[in-house]
C-alpha cells in the first residue's frame, strides 16, 4: 500500500480533470543529468562541433508512442546560431497521416528549456518552435512537472511536395543564465485538498543544457480529435524569430495554409452501460488500487468512461482514499 499512499493526493487531483495515457518518466534514474547546472555548463564550455550543418546530423528513426530523450554530453554538439548546444536529431516517422507531436522537458534541481527546429526532405529549414512554443506546466497525476510544447506536422499542405522530414531538439544557449519558477509541492497538495495554500516561495529552477525530454507522437489520423486540438498549437504557436529570412517565408507559408479550421465531426452520445458491465469495471478499479496498481486503475477509468460509465471515476477515488487508511 505504500505506493497508493504516497500518491494519494496527486492522483486523486489530477484524476478529477482527465485520466493521463503518458509514461511515467523515470527522473530518478537520470538524476545525473538533472542535478548540476554549471556541471552542464562547464562540459558544454568544452564541446566542439560535430558537423558543419544540418545535411550531416546522424538522424534517428522517431517512432509513434513515447520516446524518453537524454541529453547530457553524450549527445553530439553543434554551433547553431544561439551558441554551442548539445542536441539530437530525428526523423520523423513515415507512411503516416498528420502528426501531433508533444515535447515535455522534465523539472527535477535543473530544467532543459528545448527549441525545436523542423527541416523539410532537403534538410532546409521550415520552421523554427522557441520560447512561445513552450511553457511551464505544473505537475499532476503521472505527469511531473515540466516545460512542454506541442507542434502539428501537417503532411497534406498544398503546394508543398517537401513536407517536413526531420526534427531537431536542442537547448539555444541563450537560456541558459536563465530560471523557471514551478510551484511549490506544498503549494500544490493544499489546492488538492481545498486547504489554506501556504505562504511559502515557489522554486527557482536553473536552466540547464542538459535535460530529460519526453517526445509523445501521435498519428492524428489514429486519433479522434487530435486534428481540431492541435491545428491552433500549429498556427498560433510557431515562433520563427530565429529563423533565417529565406527560411521565415517558407515557414510563414505552411504556418497560413493550416490555419484553416478542421471541424470536427458530430460526437455520438455514449449509450448507458449495462449495470453488469459498469459493476465488473468498479471490481476491477478497485482490485487494482488494493493491489497498488495506480496506472491500471486509472487505464481501467478511462476505458470505462469511454463505454458510458458515469460511476468509474468516483469509485476510484473512494478507493485511492480507503487506501490511505489502511
Amino acid at each position: 500500500m505504500k505506493l497508493v499512499k504516497m500518491s494519494i493526493a496527486a492522483v486523486v487531483t489530477a484524476l478529477l480533470a482527465g485520466c493521463s495515457g503518458s509514461m511515467v518518466v523515470p527522473v530518478q534514474e537520470h538524476a545525473s543529468i538533472l542535478s548540476n547546472a554549471d556541471q552542464a555548463k562547464q562540459a558544454l564550455s568544452q564541446a566542439t562541433s560535430c558537423c558543419k550543418g544540418f545535411n550531416e546530423f546522424n538522424y534517428v528513426s522517431l517512432p509513434e508512442g513515447d520516446t524518453l530523450l537524454a541529453i547530457d554530453g553524450k549527445q553530439p554538439s553543434y554551433q547553431f546560431d544561439e551558441g554551442m548546444s548539445y542536441f539530437a536529431a530525428y526523423r520523423l516517422p513515415t507512411n503516416t497521416g498528420n502528426l501531433a507531436i508533444t515535447l515535455a522537458s522534465q523539472v527535477s534541481k535543473t530544467v532543459m528549456v528545448p527549441k525545436v527546429i523542423m527541416l523539410d526532405a532537403q534538410f532546409k529549414v521550415t520552421r523554427v518552435l522557441g520560447e512561445s512554443a513552450f511553457t511551464y506546466q505544473p505537475a499532476y497525476l503521472l505527469d511531473n512537472d515540466r516545460i512542454e510544447g506541442k507542434l502539428y506536422v501537417d503532411r497534406s499542405m498544398p503546394g508543398n511536395p517537401a513536407t517536413e522530414t526531420y526534427m531537431v531538439v536542442y537547448a539555444p544557449t541563450d537560456e541558459l543564465a536563465g530560471s523557471t519558477t514551478i510551484l511549490h509541492p506544498a503549494k500544490a497538495f493544499a489546492r488538492a485538498n481545498n486547504t489554506v495554500v501556504p505562504d511559502i516561495k515557489d522554486p527557482v529552477i536553473p536552466h540547464s543544457p542538459w535535460g530529460l525530454v519526453q517526445i509523445k507522437v501521435t498519428d492524428t489520423a489514429k486519433g479522434q480529435g487530435l486534428e481540431a486540438v492541435f491545428k491552433p498549437e500549429y498556427s498560433d504557436k510557431v515562433a520563427m524569430s530565429q529563423a533565417k529570412p529565406a527560411t521565415a517565408a517558407v515557414a510563414a507559408t505552411a504556418a497560413t495554409a493550416t490555419t484553416a479550421a478542421v471541424v470536427a465531426a458530430p460526437s455520438k452520445p455514449v449509450p448507458a452501460m449495462l449495470s453488469e458491465t459498469e459493476s465488473f469495471y468498479n471490481s476491477q478499479i478497485e482490485k487494482a488500487v488494493k493491489a497498488g496498481d495506480i496506472d491500471k486503475a486509472m487505464q481501467l477509468v478511462g476505458e470505462a468512461e469511454r463505454a458510458g460509465s458515469t460511476k468509474a471515476k468516483s469509485v476510484f477515488i473512494d478507493a485511492v482514499k480507503r487506501s490511505q487508511k489502511n
